[in-house]
């Protein structure tokens, strides 16, 4: 709703539905994503929310399911500036999703590593594997979305050691498989 009413009534100016657009949402929703994932794990507002993604032991296709329920009262807020800038809602929420359908496939152990250059640029299963583990050398590390450049860029990238095997789960974790606990 917020983001229908500042497109409408606050865009300053409008963007078109043409191929160099969806390049540009692209990079920004992933920029906007790569903050508010960022913060998440920072400020405990926000990790009380996204703990339930990262609470299980376990690192596969699932994992990437266990979603919150509270996630949209506040984290739409990291993307406002996107309707203020031009951009259709239609075209922000298609990329938001295309961001989560992305981010669903790099939820596994069952790919090793993806070509050099691959691994440069975006998020893999490699980097995401960091993400999840309770280490502390990979703690708060590899928030990437689609992108890893943002984490290259702001410090907190971490590649996956061959010498230091990733733990999943939580650094305290809360021995249950209830999904109502764990959902709150």
């Amino acid at each position: 709703v917020v983001i229908f009413f500042l497109s409408e009534k606050f865009r300053l100016i409008t963007i078109p539905f043409v191929w160099w657009a969806l390049l540009v949402i692209l990079v920004l929703e992933d920029f906007f994503y790569y903050w508010f994932h960022r913060v998440s794990h920072k400020s405990r507002f926000f990790w009380a929310s996204h703990i339930v993604h990262h609470s299980s032991q376990k690192y596969n296709l699932s994992t990437a399911l266990r979603q919150t329920w509270t996630g949209g009262f506040f984290g739409f807020i990291f993307y406002l500036a996107l309707p203020l800038l031009g951009f259709h809602p239609l075209m922000i929420f298609t990329q938001m999703s295309i961001s989560l359908l992305y981010q669903y496939w790099i939820h596994t152990e069952l790919i090793h590593k993806m070509p050099h250059w691959f691994e440069a640029i975006f998020n893999t299963p490699s980097h995401h594997r960091v993400h999840h583990a309770s280490n502390a050398l990979y703690l708060d590390k590899n928030h990437a979305g689609i992108l890893i450049i943002w984490d290259k860029l702001f410090g907190t990238f971490q590649p996956e050691l061959e010498n230091e095997k990733v733990v999943y789960g939580l650094t305290t974790n809360i021995k249950t498989y209830n999904p109502l606990i764990i959902a709150f």
